[in-house]
């Protein structure tokens, strides 16, 4: 008893001690207007998963009615800005003439007798809500039963001459999208050039799905990101074409090196005008972390090396791990140990220069085990 009475007290000392050097963190910040406060972006990611979990397979009304109670949920939270998966595995959850329905909206992948996303980017602009249009552009499927899926659509004897079938470490058979053929950076261009012409879309985000292990593991590295520049590019001019106040921003893996690896040309993007509007690093660790047996602020590292890299002041936010709030992890030690973690990153990613924050991802929103280390967050969004 004895000793569980010191685990709760060292945890509840922490989230105190976390909580005053957030104040200490909001009363020093260099940003003084509130206009900047107001612009700053406060989003959620709404995945495919949530999609799944909470709107799959309903009638207008209930969709209509579902998705208005998450956005309020959502407001309820100071967030000001919906990041929604419109088409996550070589799918949609709008009528495309690309792509097939998504097996998450349906899941026969029947054409429901609405518009889901009509409806989702209509109910955020009418409760005051951005809405951004979240596409993994190169996968198609992520496990083995979703490539059985894939494979049942018509569309994937047009895809396939474009495609990589790989085989993941779990054994799992996937497909994607081939970042080095041309005519898949079409399809893809295309898909996006459907939602801004179809949808008014705040914005496209991309998210850290590139050259993943065993996408064609045998291709350097400046290859890769030359393949997936090649794309980034051409959608980022296709927008701006058509609508140039439509954002475009990418939101790479948090660990700089794996981003790298992946084909993330995060340097370039950083540095070179014309590639993206943003950038959203998952920066999904606490400053209480064990590495080799020793423990180390990852946050804070990681934090401070990406707004180190941003050599043209290109807005950057950084994405948060809500779902691991109050989570056991042997390693990621601070999301047990206190519940001030997503305040002292909001602020102190601030004082590093960051522009905002995204939540991953929404069901957590709805969590008892999250409630806690979200209502310090909003503490400091007042």
């Amino acid at each position: 008893m004895k000793a569980i009475q010191t685990k709760t007290l060292h945890r509840y000392l922490l989230t105190g001690a976390l909580l005053l050097f957030a104040l200490a963190l909001f009363h020093t910040r260099t940003i003084t207007a509130n206009a900047a406060e107001a612009q700053e972006k406060r989003a959620c990611w709404i995945s495919f998963l949530d999609i799944e979990e909470f709107l799959q397979d309903r009638d207008e009304a209930a969709f209509r009615e579902r998705v208005s109670t998450m956005y309020d949920k959502v407001l309820e939270n100071g967030i000001n800005t919906v990041i929604v998966h419109v088409r996550a595995m070589g799918d949609a959850i709008y009528p495309s003439a690309f792509y097939p329905w998504s097996v998450y909206i349906t899941s026969d992948r029947s054409a429901p007798a609405y518009d889901p996303l009509q409806i989702m980017v209509s109910l955020a602009h009418e409760k005051g809500l951005l809405f951004e249009a979240w596409i993994n552009p190169y996968r198609i499927s992520h496990n083995t039963a979703t490539t059985d899926s894939f494979k049942a659509t018509p569309h994937y004897a047009l895809f396939a001459p474009y495609l990589i079938e790989y085989r993941t470490s779990a054994g799992q058979i996937c497909l994607a999208f081939d970042p080095a053929s041309q005519e898949a950076r079409t399809f893809i261009t295309c898909g996006v050039l459907e939602i801004i012409n179809q949808y008014p879309v705040d914005g496209i985000h991309f998210d850290d799905y590139f050259y993943v292990p065993g996408m064609n593991d045998a291709l350097d590295i400046p290859s890769r990101k030359a393949n997936v520049n090649a794309l980034v590019l051409q959608v980022y001019q296709t927008i701006k074409a058509v609508n140039p106040a439509c954002v475009f921003g990418i939101s790479p893996a948090g660990n700089l090196d794996n981003a790298r690896t992946q084909g993330a040309d995060i340097d370039t993007w950083l540095s070179v005008p014309g590639f993206v509007d943003y950038i959203m690093p998952q920066i999904y660790w606490s400053d209480m972390y064990l590495s080799g047996g020793v423990q180390r602020q990852i946050f804070t590292e990681r934090c401070s090396a990406w707004t180190a890299l941003n050599k043209i002041d290109l807005p950057m936010y950084t994405g948060l791990a809500l779902y691991m709030a109050g989570t056991p992890s042997k390693t990621d030690l601070g999301w047990t140990a206190g519940s001030a973690n997503l305040a002292y990153q909001y602020l102190l990613s601030r004082q590093l220069g960051c522009d905002g924050y995204a939540l991953f991802r929404y069901a957590w929103l709805e969590k008892d085990i999250a409630a806690t280390e979200l209502a310090n967050l909003r503490i400091f969004l007042q």
